[in-house]
């Protein structure tokens, strides 16, 4: 950071005084006192923060100076190139090379999909017996 503690026990010492000379005339000497410690301690810490942005403009207008050479690598470039033509292309291969065998598992099986039951359609019921079903699940 540019400077150094000094520069934040200066500032602290600033605000500590300005806010005694402000504040005596309005309240007790103990609050005076309380308040001045309070701004001595939040002038420190704000030295800090104050401190920080001066080097880091410093650091900015340093870095616009520098020559091309100490520049270059600094940046990482994050985009990908385009791989939709080469993804596409080892699919096509992925595809020919398995097309007329069926996959097999770990244990010699092959591959045979999920056929679960057909729902069976309420259509043909009368609403009396849809009817009882409702009050059979109602009940249960």
């Amino acid at each position: 950071m540019l400077g150094t503690m000094r520069w934040n026990v200066a500032i602290a010492i600033i605000g500590c005084l300005l806010t005694f000379v402000l504040s005596i005339g309005s309240n007790g000497l103990s609050i005076t006192f309380i308040r001045s410690l309070y701004a001595l301690g939040a002038c420190f810490v704000l030295a800090f923060g104050l401190r920080f942005v001066l080097h880091q403009l410093a650091v900015r207008e340093s870095a616009d100076v520098e020559p091309e050479d100490d520049i270059k690598g600094a940046a990482l470039d994050l985009a990908t190139p385009d791989d939709e033509q080469d993804v596409h292309r080892l699919l096509q291969q992925q595809l020919g090379e398995g097309a007329g065998q069926p996959e097999q598992g770990r244990d010699g099986t092959s591959f045979q999909p999920l056929s679960p039951p057909r729902m069976v359609s309420v259509k043909d019921k009368s609403p009396e017996e849809l009817a009882e079903v409702v009050r059979h699940l109602k009940e249960s």
